[in-house]
């Protein structure tokens, strides 16, 4: 028998009246439904898991019982199973309003997947053709794992049929689809690596090598300018930081393989700078003087930067959330608090134009 005030007893506990009261036995209700064995309804009835969703149908059919309430507490205690069993690689989920990147998007679709009772493979592909959709068993396997996301919008919303979301709630999944791809595409335009740059200006030489004409449009590209003439794509090559002026030691080759990003003094100083931002504005009050609401702003006192990235002229903050509630319910509307933000750290780092984005994360430690 399950734990008493579970999903799985509930439901136990209703099938289990259903048979009592009509007075059958398990070979009975067997042949009443005659695609299941006595066996299995029995263990259907046991509680120790949650049986699949026909059975439940059918047990509840040849008792009389309600086949809607029949789902209802099938599906909550299906939901409960499945979330004993990945107890420990949940995270916060984001609503689709919310979500930034393929890693929001790819989890939320597991987590819609999940609270519709994460249904079979086939039993999806079933769904979505019964909706006029097509929705392939393979596609929603990997969807559901996160190996991929949707590749169209209309394969998104044949995966949302097949998990049963409301179609009202279809339009912010789709928003959330498109704004996550674009945001993906200019990520990816963003961070081509040197190496990229490397091979094509490589290619353009008759000698396959890396000039030294090459190689400062190379670094350029990176934020420095040379200080001593150029040896070597391999070679350390003293060099001086665009932004703060500072002078340091670098190999080409480095920067070309994505070994080394920034300029250390200048990720310093942003981190620095955003840091004391965030705690000008939460720790001493000053969101009073830009407008934000009490209740947003305790919110945020609650959380801590987590960590900058600077690229040039561009910054990318993350933000660290301490709950679920805070990230799917305490911030709606992300474009006021994240302007808020973006204009305080211009204000001390001048030469940043861009505050890219904003992200969350439960990993407080």
């Amino acid at each position: 028998m399950p734990w008493p005030g579970t999903a799985r007893a509930e439901l136990a506990l209703f099938l289990r009246k259903g048979r009592s009261r009509k007075g059958l036995s398990y070979a009975e209700l067997a042949q009443r439904t005659s695609a299941y064995s006595a066996a299995t309804l029995q263990r259907a009835a046991g509680g120790r898991s949650v049986p699949g969703r026909q059975v439940a149908r059918a047990y509840a059919t040849a008792c009389g019982l309600d086949v809607d309430e029949t789902d209802r507490l099938w599906l909550a205690a299906r939901r409960e199973e499945h979330s004993e069993e990945h107890a420990g690689d949940r995270r916060s989920v984001p609503k689709p309003r919310m979500m930034r990147d393929l890693a929001d998007l790819g989890a939320g679709l597991a987590d819609i997947h999940e609270r519709g009772g994460a249904p079979s493979r086939r039993e999806m592909e079933r769904r979505a053709r019964a909706a006029r959709t097509t929705l392939s068993s393979s596609a929603a396997q990997r969807i559901v794992s996160r190996q991929q996301v949707p590749s169209s919008p209309e394969q998104l919303v044949a995966f949302l049929r097949a998990c049963e979301v409301p179609e009202r709630d279809h339009a912010e999944w789709l928003q959330a689809w498109a704004r996550v791809r674009h945001h993906h595409a200019a990520e990816l335009k963003a961070s081509r690596t040197l190496l990229d740059l490397q091979e094509a200006e490589a290619a353009e030489g008759p000698s396959g090598r890396v000039t030294a004409e090459q190689a400062a449009r190379l670094l350029s590209s990176a934020g420095y300018s040379p200080a001593e003439r150029y040896r070597g794509y391999n070679v350390p090559w003293t060099v001086r930081c665009r932004l703060c002026a500072a002078v340091q030691r670098i190999r080409l080759s480095d920067h070309a393989d994505g070994h080394t990003n920034q300029c250390p003094r200048c990720h310093d100083a942003a981190e620095r700078t955003v840091q004391e931002v965030w705690a000008a504005l939460f720790d001493q009050q000053r969101w009073r003087e830009r407008g934000m609401p009490p209740t947003e702003a305790e919110l945020f006192r609650r959380c801590r930067v987590a960590g900058v990235e600077r690229r040039q002229s561009r910054l990318h903050i993350t933000i660290a959330a301490p709950s679920e509630a805070f990230v799917t319910a305490g911030l709606a509307d992300t474009s006021a608090w994240e302007s808020l933000i973006a204009d305080a750290v211009r204000e001390k780092l001048d030469s940043v134009s861009e505050v890219v984005y904003v992200t969350y994360t439960d990993r407080l430690n």
